[in-house]
């Protein structure tokens, strides 16, 4: 069964980008006749925000966005995060690692998503302390990843990226080890999510392979920009308005390249999604990284 999901981070109200992609993961949950879940990323506590998450639930039901099932919360979470991080450490594919973030960028390259990790405490003879980061030994195979959106995408991890933290010095757990978790947890088996992760996918990837977990199926769709930039929640023009439903919808289908009735002006909101859903192609959605919505 088709299981999808919108995770968003309670860091301030939803923006039309985030929307974007909430609207488009609903969709093809819909249109494959499977559940639509909600998660929220709240693992990162600092930039959690007082009453986000309710405002984010709000949105969502304003917009007739409905998930499936109780949301879920990374921060419930931390047991089986610590779980699978055991398993990790019981194959012996991690170690620990002292580099600051000033001695990393005075000492390796750049790459696609910060620094390039060259191996600097793998064989360094460091205690298990838990005031140290945790890294996952990376091998030098591609990862390969056929998205249903932007196509082929390969990354070699360890040329690319390097044995990358999936624990901080603090204790917390990387995003990209918790989110490959929440996967597993959640069963999904399709993400659609802004093509600003579409480099960290092979990470995620690769510990879902060494955890013998099933890969999803994944679509990154543009990211929406103002003058070049990613909105945020800064710049955002605040698409979003009370009664204003309709015109998002409207705004967002176009944005995604889906086929919009001529009588949209004329129909209530159930009817748009009702007509979204029975046309949705994620083949139209453009396989480009970002879209000016302005």
């Amino acid at each position: 069964m088709y299981i999808g999901r919108f995770a968003p981070t309670p860091s301030g109200d939803l923006h039309f980008g985030s929307l974007v992609t909430a609207i488009a993961s609903f969709l093809d949950a819909r249109k494959n006749n499977g559940k639509w879940l909600l998660k929220i990323d709240d693992l990162d506590r600092p930039r959690v925000i007082t009453n986000s998450v309710q405002s984010i639930l709000k949105t969502l039901e304003s917009l007739n966005l409905f998930w499936d099932s109780t949301e879920s919360y990374q921060s419930q979470r931390l047991e089986a995060y610590e779980f699978y991080f055991e398993k990790l450490l019981k194959i012996n594919q991690t170690y620990k690692c002292n580099c600051s973030r000033r001695y990393l960028i005075n000492n390796s390259k750049l790459g696609v998503d910060g620094q390039i990790y060259p191996g600097f405490c793998k064989k360094k003879s460091l205690r298990n302390l838990d005031s140290f980061a945790t890294r996952i030994i990376v091998n030098e195979f591609l990862v390969v990843i056929e998205d249903q959106i932007q196509g082929l995408i390969s990354q070699n991890l360890s040329k690319e990226i390097g044995d990358f933290i999936i624990k901080r010095n603090d204790g917390q757990f990387s995003y990209q080890f918790a989110i490959s978790i929440d996967n597993k947890l959640d069963n999904v088996t399709n993400i659609v999510r802004g093509a600003d992760l579409l480099t960290s996918t092979p990470r995620q990837v690769y510990l879902q392979n060494l955890l013998d977990f099933n890969i999803p199926k994944f679509s990154h769709i543009p990211i929406a920009t103002i003058d070049k930039k990613k909105i945020s929640k800064s710049n955002d023009d605040k698409i979003l308005i009370k009664g204003n439903q309709k015109d998002v919808w409207v705004k967002a289908l176009k944005f995604l390249n889906q086929p919009i009735s001529k009588n949209a002006t004329q129909m209530n909101l159930d009817e748009i999604i009702e007509s979204a859903i029975n046309n949705w192609s994620i083949s139209k959605v453009r396989a480009l990284h970002s879209i000016e919505i302005f």
